[in-house]
């Protein structure tokens, strides 16, 4: 006859409580992983991969940006077609003109546009201005012959209003969807500022999050209507450290942020996780969310990437994250050194992971979630 396990000692029993609570919201589902790099790339060049979005049926659209070896400049990188990498691969470049002589472009996000044109936002830099990034704009034909233009954070739109003084010294357009985009500013006084810009109607939002010194704006999923919801990642402790992830929801009509909510990785039950960020959004297709993004903490390994799942709740606007870990995986004649998780599509991880092999490489990958879609 059956005997149920009986047990006698509270400390066995309070471990197997605790362990269940540490499991409650750690996903153990397989996950599968290939190599997506640019195809045109020279010997010892990298790909990195930063945006994606649908672009009508197993189709896709991804932005990134092309380095060859030992540069610090790149090209943005654009591409559309099956997320098999069969499809087409395009290099697009912020145009120079008088005065404005560009020598890096990086692409972060896409969107679909009526009639198979596309909406891209990054940042360029520029022989005149430097290491400072302004960020750029691109709608029309995905073959780049659109319209160009540059949106920096304009410093009248500052809050609670700007210091005597100040200018913006940097801009970065992180995300686009919905007609709004997302992303940072720095000034020549403060830095991790973060914005929000509606398109349509040329106008700026400083998003700011109470308590936090520091703030990332690096996703944005439209729900539909005048409702959005953005994600990334702030620091409560010093200006220079972003160490929470967080989602937030965004009325376009109002302009105003409601039901902040901050995550953790592993909910914080991994110890020695310092920073969480989130990184790239995308609907569960459930009215919640998958996301990824990157982990740093000070216990080997002392960084990696994940996969998330955070439902929508009755009664609160975000639930409880559930973790999977992304690290692409090493084999015979190919050591990885590191895996980010930079943006996400139903349930597959875009990021690169590096290798040292023949010098410092960056790849990037697609990475598979079984059980998600």
């Amino acid at each position: 006859m059956y005997q149920p396990i009986q047990f006698k000692n509270t400390t066995i029993l309070l471990a197997l409580a605790i362990l269940t609570i540490l499991c409650a919201n750690i996903s153990f589902a397989q996950v599968d992983y290939s190599t997506l790099n640019y195809p045109g790339g020279a010997m010892g060049s990298s790909t990195f991969l930063t945006g994606i979005r649908g672009a009508g049926g197993e189709n896709v659209y991804i932005t990134g940006f092309y380095a060859l070896a030992g540069e610090t400049n790149g090209q943005g990188l654009f591409y559309q077609g099956l997320l098999d990498g069969s499809g087409d691969w395009t290099l697009l470049n912020f145009p120079s003109s008088p005065g404005v002589t560009v020598t890096s472009t990086t692409l972060y996000g896409p969107d679909a546009l009526s009639s198979n044109n596309v909406r891209l936002v990054g940042s360029y830099k520029t022989q005149e201005t430097g290491d400072f990034d302004h960020g750029l704009l691109y709608e029309g034909p995905t073959d780049g012959s659109g319209t160009w233009q540059t949106i920096d954070f304009p410093i009248a739109a500052a809050t609670p209003s700007p210091s005597p003084g100040e200018q913006v010294l940097d801009t970065l357009a992180h995300s686009t969807m919905g007609g709004l985009v997302v992303g940072n500013f720095d000034t020549n006084l403060s830095t991790g500022r973060a914005f929000v810009y509606d398109i349509d109607n040329n106008s700026w939002v400083e998003l700011v999050k109470p308590g936090a010194v520091s703030i990332t704006a690096y996703g944005i999923w439209y729900n539909g209507e005048t409702q959005y919801t953005i994600a990334g990642g702030y620091s409560d402790a010093n200006i220079q450290g972003i160490d929470h992830g967080y989602l937030v929801d965004w009325d376009s009509a109002t302009q105003t942020a409601s039901d902040w909510t901050s995550y953790d990785y592993k909910n914080r039950h991994r110890i020695g996780v310092d920073i969480s960020h989130f990184n790239g959004i995308t609907s569960d297709n459930h009215r919640g969310f998958y996301l990824t993004g990157v982990w740093v903490g000070v216990i080997p390994p002392n960084a990696g990437a994940f996969f998330a799942h955070v439902p929508r709740m009755p009664h609160r606007a975000f639930g409880d994250a559930r973790w999977t870990e992304i690290a692409y995986p090493s084999s015979p004649g190919l050591t990885v050194d590191g895996t980010s998780g930079n943006t996400v599509f139903e349930n597959n991880v875009l990021g690169i992971y590096t290798t040292t092999e023949g010098g410092s490489v960056a790849n990037g990958y697609v990475a598979t979630v079984r059980g998600h879609r």
